[in-house]
């Protein structure tokens, strides 16, 4: 379908009817959405009249049914009557690092879960109206669409085209009083670091929310400077642990050499840090547990096993966490801390280091609007790519002043711009493609 109101409201309607749904966004590549449609065979495709054809063309076994026409369907009036313990809500597809797509399963009782704490903790009411950036085929959305059944709030599916033109966008979040923004990290960055400011500012703004990446100090600071009364979040968390599992208020200035923590876990959720040896440690990956651990990979028992861990402090009482691959630590407050992934912790001249680290310097110093850092292993060499009008040079000097000599960059280089995947992540296999035919 395409993105609407419909799309949302389809969702909730495929739950009462007792099933879970699996988002197919009409702009998906075709291959993708085929490898999607094999691994699920689905029973049913809900679809709209524009994309009638194209969802026929995908799986002509399914039946296929018309969303405007969905509420006159024959069948029984719910096809599952109690929603077992195991019942699933939905199953989303993220990208596989062997390019097989994973379906994430999300079981109802996480999302019940996720809707009794996570509006509770950042403060919802029915006087929020929400401005939804995500696509509908991730589960970032998630946080909105809660606090519009939970709450009574209001929300509005922004425009792609809109992040094309920031300064559109503002105005036309000011035009409906859209006070609620729960963002990925790199779009608020976007907004801010085109000075959208000097020419319009967020006039409702009552709460921020920001995750999925580090979020640059500076950035951050022209948010708070911008909209100084509005409540900020930092949050964390993973599609596999049903979206946002930590987070943080962020009170005040924060200083550029000290990253924003994610800060505590939501109650009910458990937080481990474990070693190469798999021991509990204070730093090391950041291991979740609680009812928000996703019940598997669907029909993927290898991915699904090599993820999912039985409860460090208690295994066998059966209960299993699930392995982000982050690598985190606490602070003297305990909060958590994030520092990295794990598959960009690498060995350099006999030390560890976290190409993350070297990322959130990067970004810190002025001029630089995006960077991303990659590891050449045959070569040892560290390469920095940059956006933004800072001259190589500068950030050579900067970074020497903030790294030890084994973390700077063995290439500094500029672009006129990174790819971003759809959820606006930068894409790091597009850039190691390009870079090293890999």
């Amino acid at each position: 379908m395409e993105r609407s109101a419909y799309e949302i409201a389809a969702f909730l309607g495929v739950l009462e009817a007792g099933c879970f749904y699996v988002p197919l966004d009409e702009q998906m590549p075709r291959e993708r959405l085929d490898r999607i449609v094999r691994t699920v065979n689905p029973r049913f495709i809900l679809t709209d009249q524009r994309n009638l054809t194209a969802a026929e063309g995908l799986c002509p076994a399914a039946e296929h049914l018309i969303y405007s026409r969905a509420a006159a369907f024959p069948g029984p009036d719910r096809l599952r009557e109690e929603s077992a313990e195991d019942a699933l809500a939905y199953v989303v597809f993220t990208s596989g690092s062997t390019g097989e797509p994973k379906g994430v399963s999300i079981r109802e009782s996480a999302l019940l879960d996720y809707a009794a704490t996570l509006p509770v903790a950042l403060g919802f009411d029915e006087s929020l109206i929400f401005g939804i950036q995500s696509p509908l085929y991730f589960d970032a959305w998630l946080k909105e669409l809660l606090g519009v059944v939970v709450k009574g709030a209001t929300a509005y599916l922004l425009p792609r085209e809109l992040f094309v033109n920031p300064v559109s966008l503002i105005e036309y979040i000011n035009e409906r009083k859209i006070n609620a923004l729960c963002w990925v990290s790199s779009a608020f960055s976007l907004v801010s670091r085109l000075r959208t400011f000097y020419a319009v500012v967020p006039e409702h703004l009552k709460l921020m929310c920001f995750g999925s990446e580090v979020f640059p100090v500076k950035q951050l600071t022209a948010w708070q400077k911008a909209c100084p009364d509005a409540r900020i979040f930092q949050l964390y968390g993973a599609t596999e642990c049903t979206g946002m599992s930590f987070y943080h208020p962020v009170v005040g200035p924060q200083s550029p050499d000290r990253p924003v923590p994610v800060g505590k876990p939501f109650p009910g959720t458990k937080l481990y840090l474990l070693d190469d040896e798999g021991r509990l440690a204070d730093e090391g990956e950041i291991v979740i547990g609680g009812p928000c651990v996703m019940a598997g990979y669907y029909k993927d028992p290898v991915r699904t096993a090599a993820a999912l861990i039985p409860d460090p402090a208690d295994p066998e009482g059966g209960q299993l966490c699930y392995r982000t691959g982050d690598i985190g630590r606490l602070d003297e407050n305990g909060d958590l801390i994030f520092i990295g992934r794990r598959d960009q912790q690498i060995k350099h001249m006999g030390h560890r280091v976290e190409l993350g680290e070297i990322e959130a310097a990067a970004l810190s110093l002025k001029g630089v609007h995006e960077a991303v850092c990659m590891y050449v292993a045959d070569r040892q060499r560290i390469d920095l790519f940059y956006t933004g009008p800072a001259q190589p040079w500068d950030l050579v000097v900067g970074l020497k002043v903030k790294l030890p000599g084994y973390m700077t960059p063995n290439r500094t280089e500029q672009r006129s711009e990174l790819p971003h995947l759809p959820n606006g992540k930068i894409d790091r296999r597009a850039i190691e493609q390009k870079e090293y035919g890999k």
